[in-house]
């Protein structure tokens, strides 16, 4: 009876399977954070321009004062400089996040091949093993079937 098959590099091919799933955990990561500062942006201009159309519509009430519209401009302002600087942030991210997609399918390429050579090799194993099976089997038929004369 023939060993199961055995993959020398198996325990190569787990450090490789464990490298890929630390690196698709790091995009995950990245992911995230790209998708928050995203959301960041997306709520500061939406509460900035809900904070603009509540303050005209106290100007058209009110009959309109200098003071809120000069209000309005440096609310304005100081959400266009924090969008920029979450911006810059997001861009940094967004960089870091095609960084690590990188280094992921890097990672998952190297498994992959790995992993073809495994299955390359116990594909031969099996192929092997059923040779032997068969010939055994050979063997055994012609064993029993041998004519007296054969001897």
């Amino acid at each position: 009876m023939r060993m199961a098959f055995r993959y020398p590099l198996q325990s190569l091919l787990r450090l490789r399977e464990s490298l890929e799933r630390q690196e698709e955990n790091r995009l995950f990561a990245v992911a995230a954070e790209v998708a928050r500062l995203r959301a960041q942006i997306e709520e500061l201009r939406q509460g900035n321009a809900a904070a603009r159309r509540r303050e005209l519509n106290a100007l058209e009430v009110s009959g309109g004062v200098a003071i809120t519209l000069q209000f309005m401009a440096i609310c304005d302002a100081a959400v266009a400089g924090a969008c920029a600087r979450l911006q810059i942030q997001l861009d940094a991210a967004e960089h870091k996040r095609l960084l690590q997609l990188a280094a992921y399918q890097a990672a998952r390429q190297k498994r992959e091949i790995l992993e073809g050579l495994r299955e390359r090799q116990e594909s031969a194993y099996q192929v092997e093993t059923a040779h032997h099976e068969q010939q055994s089997l050979d063997d055994s038929f012609l064993l029993r079937h041998r004519s007296p004369a054969d001897e």
